[in-house]
């Protein structure tokens, strides 16, 4: 399982893309209100600024992307 955290963003629909081209079909796309980018893909929600809600979005994940711009301080 492929993870990207902050699906929605235009990085991560194009590492989505290529992953699903040139990888792997078992991609799962994290954020508050994801979308499907290709037929496969598993969507969870979640507020990347909730440690658990993330934890459980990226539990299984063989590696996990994060694209999404967070704050300094966050301490993710």
């Amino acid at each position: 399982m492929q993870t990207v955290l902050g699906a929605g963003g235009q990085i991560a629909e194009e590492l989505t893309r290529e992953l699903h081209r040139n990888h792997t079909h078992d991609i799962r796309l994290v954020s508050r209100n994801p979308r499907e980018v290709n037929d496969s893909d598993q969507l969870v929600s979640a507020d990347l600024m909730d440690a658990k809600a993330t934890k459980a979005a990226v539990a299984g994940s063989d590696t996990v992307y994060l694209t999404v711009g967070l704050p300094m301080d966050s301490g993710l």
